[in-house]
């Protein structure tokens, strides 16, 4: 590791801290509020079986041959100098987030005990197989392509939550969040996360060094993250006809995700057009996703698949100096060729170990959470509400006349439901 100064590596921590505050809150606050105690539990066993499982065999699999792509797999056990604080300081918070993935696209339904066995397989053995095929630090295609598909194969195997495509329950699944706040508070979290992140990777841990200017780089994510959150907001207001806090965070996310391949390549403009594509790819996935049958219920498939193989496929037209866009020549095709294979053999590998795995698991019944036991959580006291909603008399509830421009709405009760984080108008 290289002498650097002490900010980015400062940064990197808090970022990749972040990240996990942020993961864990996110989906705290978008699913029932009786799914809050596996959510804690799961995420904070999550870190100390990743921390060992990926310190003692995934380094070994992913860096101890060289950690080139002319290889396969690493086979040698060796560690240099500065193992501890190159693994404790990158690999194992990397290794973190693709279980965290995962763990979104299952939620409100997966055991705790089938959580634990996935994080060790995938941090132990499929993600570092993939991060040692790979030479993007900041994970795109070993972390974002990676967890996606992972999540996609548990989405499928674990089965979608009981009632969740039928068109009677609809309206109550998308009223499932517990907390606006909450939620998006985690996904803002994200966010930062995601920037101190980049930043670290690239000064403190030397991903590249090609003389972009500091303020250029770190406008990129800033840029493409916004222009995906207004993309998606609109799109979802067209389609959807609403306004939706959750879709602009999503979007944002994808769009933090995508420009990370090559944020040392991209000038601000092309920021800004892979955030546009972002947001777009963003909403394909998740409607495509709802079409098949496949309960997602954070959307992490579309946000970090979706958003992995799209900033792969974007430094191919959108590199500076070899770009489609700009050379427009064999070289830049060829680019576009091998960042295609890498993508199409990340997601065969992960596809193929994840759904034997997640099978097994279903085999054994080992995977989901019987129905009634999710019923059964709410009563354990541990994340009950302070006033059930059953016992508050309706002469008593409070209400509230609104009006936006001129015309009046309907009558809001303090405490009724209504479609979380969308807004109608």
């Amino acid at each position: 590791m290289t002498s650097v100064s002490s900010f980015p590596v400062l940064s990197f921590y808090v970022g990749v801290i972040l990240l996990q505050l942020g993961f864990v809150i996110r989906e705290v606050g978008a699913v029932r509020i009786s799914d809050t105690k596996r959510i804690i539990i799961r995420h904070f066993v999550n870190l100390l079986i990743s921390g060992v499982v990926n310190c003692s065999l995934g380094y070994v699999l992913a860096f101890s041959d060289g950690g080139v792509a002319e290889k396969f797999i690493g086979k040698t056990i060796y560690y240099p100098n500065k193992f501890w604080d190159y693994v404790f300081g990158l690999q194992w918070i990397i290794a973190t987030i693709t279980s965290s993935i995962v763990a979104g696209a299952v939620a409100e339904r997966c055991r705790l005990i089938a959580y634990f066995i996935y994080t060790v397989f995938i941090t132990g053995f499929i993600h570092p197989v993939v991060r040692h095929w790979t030479l993007n630090k900041r994970g795109c295609g070993a972390v974002h392509v990676m967890g996606g598909i992972a999540a996609l194969m548990g989405a499928m195997m674990i089965g979608p939550r009981t009632g969740r495509f039928e068109p009677s329950l609809k309206k109550d699944f998308n009223d499932r969040c517990h907390s606006v706040p909450i939620a998006v508070s985690g996904g803002i979290l994200l966010l930062i996360g995601f920037v101190g992140f980049i930043w670290g990777c690239r000064k403190a841990f030397g991903v590249y060094h090609y003389g972009q200017s500091t303020e250029v780089f770190l406008t990129n994510p800033f840029v493409s993250s916004f222009v995906a959150a207004i993309t998606s907001l609109l799109i979802n207001r067209y389609f959807g006809k609403k306004w939706s806090l959750f879709v602009a965070i999503n979007g944002a996310l994808t769009g933090m995700i995508a420009i990370s391949a090559g944020n040392d390549f991209f000038e601000p403009y092309a920021a800004a057009a892979i955030g546009l594509n972002a947001a777009i790819v963003y909403r394909a996935y998740s409607v495509l996703l709802v079409r098949f049958g496949i309960d997602d219920p954070l959307d992490v498939v579309s946000v970090h698949f979706g958003g992995g193989s799209w900033g792969l496929i974007a430094v191919a037209f959108f590199h500076r100096s070899k770009g489609l866009l700009h050379t427009w020549n064999s070289q830049s095709a060829l680019i576009l060729g091998w960042q295609m294979i890498g993508m199409i053999a990340i997601a065969v590998w992960t596809a193929v170990l994840s759904g034997i795995m997640f099978g097994i698991l279903r085999f054994f019944g080992i995977l989901r959470v019987r129905d009634e036991v999710c019923d059964e959580v709410q009563n354990e006291g541990f994340a009950n509400p302070v006033y059930e909603l059953g016992d508050i008399e309706t002469e008593d509830l409070e209400t509230v006349d609104s009006t936006v421009d001129g015309e009046d709405l309907p009558k809001a009760h303090k405490y009724g439901q209504h479609s979380v984080g969308d807004v109608h108008l």
